[in-house]
């Protein structure tokens, strides 16, 4: 485990130097700690938060977590397809699976898991130590200066001041980000001052734990209590009338009062909170993800919404693009590699921020006409999942139908025939090629995987997978004889013709091969 000690940083020479050791921060440390990448990852907390902010671990960010060797941990620790009881007062009205819902399928083998953000960081951290990486706490940055060769940073710590030195910086140090403003980069967006919470971490008793329980009415709003995976505590979350002009601060009492006031169910006792907190909406965008040597990722760069449970897994998600970047630059790559890092995470947190708030507004509207049903089934969809999303306009996209996420399918290995999924073959840092019909025809580089997909196993050779059911044809809209060039984070980089190799090559040595 990697759990906070007393440490004092000395000054320091490193690759990446990452402050903030949440989640998105943490996903960036185990891409670098499995690439050789060194990184330096400081964390001004003395220990780990407890607070969940976030909950949902969206198919996307679980397939992230596959390729970074923690997901059959995630889904142990956590559960799938929890139903909501909907109350008038004490009475319960109905009970059904309505939020972040699914089953596994050929081409996504993860549905939305329910984890707290604690419980997941703690997963994160036990596999970065696995991965040899270390975690600096109580450490924070006060001071950064670049220069063409890389970023100085002075850190202080109880045991006092030193400096780091690091060819890049990464910013995952949440929405109140320092590095963020060290850099100079600005947040532009709105706030919704009609939209607050009282939010907590609970214990209680009297309540089913096999479910989440939902108050709604128009004229006190919405009561959720939902209980935390693998924990004692429930996820209070209480909205406030718009018409409240001074919010009361966050206190057991206040949600005992809260609870007795919107929901009165006989038996219920909170007991004791382990966090708590008074819940502004803001929606805002930072105006560049980059300042030269220095880059944002997660709430430094973008805050929305909770509506759809998509924050943490963007953050995730800009760590897992980031990561491979950073790794191929530092590898001798074009440095204009890491200018996609911003062209392609931005706009889909500009989609994330129009997608939450527009949820988060018609939970508002279902609230106030008290039907709970609505409300929580507006919340999550096939767009919050994060499958959909895709990089076509990228510089790294050759041609139409690339961009989008490599699909799994269920398949077998040609030598042993044990069944097997194309998930395996994409997990590592490498590039992967698929040679659906016909064989490449000449050699590949070494640090790209090549194998060949086909539904006759008569014709299977070395580093061949059979289709058994046409499942991988399918998914990837397979024809005729074809190549897919994979990128390491799993968007398709290319689709060409099987006898043009060589323009798949070269794209791929361009960036980072």
């Amino acid at each position: 485990m990697n759990e906070p000690t007393p440490n004092t940083v000395h000054a320091t020479t490193t690759d990446v130097l990452i402050i903030g050791a949440g989640p998105v921060g943490m996903v960036l440390a185990c891409d670098l700690a499995r690439r050789g990448v060194s990184f330096h990852l400081l964390e001004r907390s003395a220990t780990p938060s407890t607070a969940s902010r976030a909950k949902t671990i969206q198919p996307r960010t679980l397939e992230v977590a596959d390729d970074l060797g923690m997901v059959e941990r995630v889904l142990a620790e956590g559960a799938t397809n929890i139903p909501t009881r909907h109350y008038d007062r004490a009475r319960v009205v109905s009970e059904a699976v309505e939020l972040a819902s699914g089953t596994p399928t050929p081409d996504a083998p993860y549905p939305p898991v329910w984890l707290s953000q604690p419980k997941f960081e703690h997963i994160l951290r036990d596999r970065l130590a696995e991965l040899g990486g270390t975690i600096h706490w109580a450490t924070e940055v006060t001071d950064l200066q670049q220069d063409g060769d890389g970023v100085t940073a002075t850190v202080q710590t109880p045991a006092g001041q030193s400096t780091v030195r690091a060819r890049y910086a990464v910013g995952a140090d949440g929405g109140r980000s320092t590095v963020r403003s060290l850099a100079g980069i600005e947040l532009h967006g709105t706030s919704h001052p009609d939209q607050r919470w009282h939010l907590g971490d609970v214990r209680l008793t009297g309540l089913s734990r096999h479910c989440q329980h939902l108050w709604t009415s128009a004229e006190h709003g919405l009561l959720s209590l939902f209980p935390l995976p693998g924990t004692d505590l429930w996820q209070f979350q209480a909205s406030i009338p718009a018409d409240q002009a001074e919010p009361e601060a966050p206190s057991l009492d206040l949600f005992r009062r809260i609870f007795a006031t919107r929901a009165g169910v006989p038996g219920v006792d909170i007991q004791d909170v382990e966090w708590l907190s008074l819940y502004k909406i803001n929606v805002v965008l930072a105006d560049r993800y980059r300042a030269g040597r220095i880059f944002l990722a997660g709430d430094a760069a973008h805050i929305h919404s909770p509506a759809g449970g998509q924050g943490m897994n963007t953050g995730a998600q800009d760590a897992y693009n980031l990561g491979w970047k950073l790794a191929a630059v530092l590898g001798g790559a074009d440095p204009a590699l890491l200018d996609t890092y911003e062209d392609e995470r931005r706009p889909v947190a500009r989609t994330v921020l129009d997608d939450s708030t527009a949820r988060l507004g018609e939970v508002m509207r279902a609230t106030r006409q008290s039907d709970g049903s609505s409300a929580q089934r507006g919340l999550t969809d096939e767009h919050t999942t994060g499958l959909g999303i895709a990089y076509s306009d990228s510089a790294l996209t050759q041609n139409p139908g690339a961009g989008g996420r490599a699909p799994d399918a269920p398949c077998s290995d040609a030598a042993t025939g044990r069944p097997m999924r194309l998930f395996d073959l994409l997990r590592g840092p490498h590039w992967t090629l698929l040679a659906f019909g016909a064989t490449t025809g000449q050699q590949t580089p070494s640090d790209l995987r090549a194998f060949r997909v086909t539904t006759d196993p008569a014709t299977a050779g070395p580093d061949t997978v059979i289709d058994t059911d046409g499942h991988a044809h399918h998914a990837y809209g397979i024809t005729g004889d074809e190549l897919v060039l994979i990128r390491p984070d799993g968007y398709i980089a290319a689709r060409r013709p099987a006898d043009d190799l060589a323009a798949v090559l070269a794209l791929a040595a361009t960036n980072g091969l």
